[in-house]
């Protein structure tokens, strides 16, 4: 072959190799041109969408721990305020048994006119010490009135308002009482005071709590309900449910018994003008009534304590065995049906933010008796006797 065939050849394979580099090169080019810049794109994207959900995690955690600290802090708070009043009223308590204490030295004086202005002054903060007891007692009622909730709460709420009110201004007048007279006629207004305050107050909060009692019992009958028909389910699969059923039946007794203790009580406080008797068997019947659902409700916590062992043994074999349409899913589902039962009965067992005469009643029907009427009349000991 001459050269020009040499030239020809040689210039068909340069023809070759460029259609092969052209070839190359937009291959290189889709590779790494358009189908970079969407694999950048839809990199950037999903990094959008984890930054997104990061963020929308972030707030939800931020917002559930708010929610949290919110509930501790109003919780730390009314504990607090609690804490506070009762030892207001251990304090004022005190006060007044110390003034007291120094009057009766002096009370033989005044009755025989051989006193001066030492004892006026005695007596003066023997009176004044009296009714800052009976304001702190007041004031105490006043916080568990206003934590039951109940529905005539903000009226009960503002008449005690109206008898502090009372009591300062009976603080007013001894603090210009002059003679023995003065202290006297101060001594007799501070008992018809608090005469009225006691009693009325008596019946106002036994009332309340009466009101905060029904609620709880009648709740109890959804309970009840919900739990025989879980003891009856496990009875059906062979499980020997009679002591569920016995301790499901002395459950039920109790709360039977706490509502006629408190229905009784009702009545009474109801009535007009009811006796100190009357008043002081209204408030036996209640505290019956408490410790009636104190004992339902431990019994309840046994019933529980016992459920709960059959639901782990069936969702134990729920994992096993969860084939559709096998009794073993279906116990699994009961299994849900007596946790959503339990979630009830802790919302719905605790009687509290109340107190009947001085005895709060508290989470699980729990009570902690305090100085209910313990503020005792300011005048029992009598300057005019």
């Amino acid at each position: 072959m001459g050269k020009l065939g040499n030239v020809i050849r040689y210039a068909s394979c340069l023809t070759v190799l460029f259609v092969i580099i052209s070839i190359l090169s937009t291959s290189a080019l889709a590779g790494s041109g358009a189908g970079a810049g969407n694999d950048v794109k839809n990199g950037k994207t999903f990094e959008t969408l984890q930054k997104k959900e990061l963020i929308r995690e972030q707030i939800q955690d931020r917002n559930q721990t708010q929610n949290v600290t919110l509930g501790q802090v109003q919780l730390r708070e009314g504990t607090q305020e609690r804490t506070q009043l009762k030892e207001q009223l251990k304090v004022q308590k005190s006060n007044y048994q110390s003034s007291r204490k120094n009057f009766l030295v002096i009370r033989k004086q005044l009755r025989s006119g051989n006193y001066g202005e030492e004892e006026l002054e005695i007596t003066r903060s023997y009176l004044n010490s009296s009714i800052d007891y009976m304001i702190a007692h007041l004031e105490k009622v006043q916080y568990n009135l206003e934590q039951s909730n109940g529905n005539d709460t903000e009226a009960r709420v503002t008449a005690i308002e109206a008898r502090i009110s009372q009591l300062q201004e009976e603080k007013k007048a001894i603090e210009k009482a002059e003679d023995l007279e003065d202290f006297v006629n101060a001594t007799e207004s501070v008992r018809g005071v608090w005469n009225n305050v006691r009693n009325s107050t008596a019946v106002e909060t036994g009332q309340a709590a009466g009101e905060k009692i029904d609620d709880f019992v009648n709740k109890s009958g959804t309970i009840s309900n919900k739990l025989e028909k879980e003891i009856g389910s496990l009875n059906k699969t062979g499980v020997n449910t009679t002591e569920l059923e016995a301790k499901l039946a002395s459950y039920n007794a109790l709360m039977d018994s706490a509502r006629e203790n408190n229905e009784a009580a009702k009545k009474i406080y109801n009535s007009e003008n009811a006796t100190q008797e009357e008043m002081q068997k209204a408030d036996g019947h209640l505290q019956s009534a408490l410790k009636e659902i104190k004992e339902a409700n431990q019994i309840l916590k046994e019933i529980f304590g016992e459920l709960e062992q059959y639901r782990t043994e069936n969702a134990s074999k729920t994992r096993v065995r969860d084939a559709p349409g096998t009794e073993f899913n279906d116990t699994g589902n009961a299994n849900n049906t007596g946790n959503n039962t339990n979630n009830n009965i802790n919302n719905n067992s605790s009687v509290s933010g109340i107190s009947v005469n001085g005895t709060e009643l508290s989470p699980e029907g729990e009570t902690n008796t305090s100085s209910g009427n313990e503020s005792e009349n300011s005048s029992e000991d009598g300057l005019g006797n």
